[in-house]
């Protein structure tokens, strides 16, 4: 059995806020399957408006909205850009975990 250590990370193509709501979208590849942890790189335009909304992060094909651990949505203050957001997805229903936020300094290392 092969074990790789590195968390995939997926750089958002979008930010944009509607209704009170900021939608976080990623590219439609690579899939992102139920139980799986994903690094969100957010190094994209971040617009006015954002501070305190309800995030939802979409790909096309999945979309959830960001959960913390309450179960209550997690309302960021303030989303910036070059914040890697770490979740999990999960199925039922729809909707990532928060696991951590990590700021501009955060680097990845895989062996």
């Amino acid at each position: 059995m092969d074990f790789n250590p590195c968390i995939p990370r997926i750089r958002a193509t979008a930010v944009a806020v509607a209704a009170g709501v900021t939608t976080v979208t990623l590219p439609a590849t690579p899939t992102i399957e139920p139980g799986e942890i994903v690094d969100i790189l957010l190094a994209t335009a971040i617009p006015d408006g954002t501070d305190g909304t309800q995030i939802t992060i979409t790909n096309g094909t999945v979309t959830g909205s960001l959960m913390n651990g309450n179960g209550n949505y997690l309302r960021p203050y303030p989303l910036n850009s070059r914040i890697v957001i770490r979740a999990q997805f999960l199925s039922d229903p729809a909707h990532f975990q928060i696991v951590n936020i990590f700021g501009r300094g955060f680097r990845r290392v895989c062996s």
